[in-house]
């Protein structure tokens, strides 16, 4: 059974290395937030979310510059 697509837009592949320690923190707050939440979170979920805030963010520091 194919995984579910849970981006609705055209998306594009990254290959990234993390460190072990790193990867296995990722793991502990997606495990903690599917027992909260009732449905899987992947660590990918977690990292497409931390890009956009930081990309929301330099937005922002950019928009308050250009004033």
């Amino acid at each position: 059974m194919p995984r579910p697509n849970k981006i609705l837009e055209p998306t594009k592949t990254y290959n990234l290395n993390l460190t072990i320690a790193d990867f296995d923190r990722l793991a502990k707050i997606a495990h903690r937030e599917s027992a909260i939440y009732g449905h899987q979170v992947a660590i990918a979920d977690l990292m497409r979310e931390a890009i956009v805030v930081y990309l929301d963010a330099l937005e922002e520091s950019d928009d308050d510059d250009d004033k």
